[in-house]
């Protein structure tokens, strides 16, 4: 586990982001106490694939031209986890 404060992950996030991917746990703190943590995320959910088309192809169905509730629906789909 690495601990960073918040004001270097600010300076140096790239550098943070690569040790979560290699597997390292940073716990960000702020003011000396922990405020947040960085993690990498585990395989399986890295490797999840969403196949997009027939997303797309339901949503193009559905509105029809109506390009902003079609994107709403869409996000509200993500948020739902329905894909």
């Amino acid at each position: 586990m690495v601990k960073a404060t918040s004001r270097s992950v600010h300076h140096a996030f790239s550098k943070y982001l690569d040790q979560a991917h290699e597997g390292r746990e940073i716990v960000i703190t702020k003011r000396g106490k922990p405020w947040a943590r960085l993690m990498p995320i585990p395989p399986e959910e890295a490797e999840r694939k969403v196949d997009w088309a027939p997303v797309f192809e339901r949503t193009r169905k559905l509105f029809k031209g109506r390009k902003v509730e079609a994107v709403k629906a869409l996000l509200e789909m993500r948020d739902e986890e329905r894909w």
